[in-house]
């Protein structure tokens, strides 16, 4: 299982993923932005939650985008804990939604 959270800063839906737990490609993240089947985000940020370092930031289509001041307040939201939705990610989900056949053994 995997925990994202959900935060929505400024009217954006983003999701947060540990980078040290993520097992995320493109095409993964793009599954789960998206809001018909997966669990619905506008950016998906990857942060090293130990240290409160956003990673890498990809947009719903799966692209990786350069970060904004809407980014940085969610990082900031985050790193003292503000509000947020928690999802939890089951394995199955996370073997459905990996597109990359190592992806979907290591979940």
């Amino acid at each position: 299982m995997q925990i994202v959270y959900g935060y929505e800063i400024n009217g954006i839906n983003y999701l947060v993923m540990d980078v040290n737990e993520a097992l995320m490609n493109r095409d993964s993240v793009r599954s789960l932005s998206a809001y018909k089947d997966g669990v619905g985000a506008d950016r998906v940020l990857f942060m090293d939650m130990v240290n409160n370092t956003v990673i890498a930031i990809f947009n719903a289509n799966g692209k990786t985008i350069v970060p904004d001041m809407n980014d940085f307040q969610t990082a900031r939201a985050i790193a003292n804990q503000g509000q947020h939705r928690e999802y939890h990610l089951t394995d199955y989900y996370l073997s459905v939604i990996a597109v990359d056949k190592d992806l979907r053994q290591t979940a």
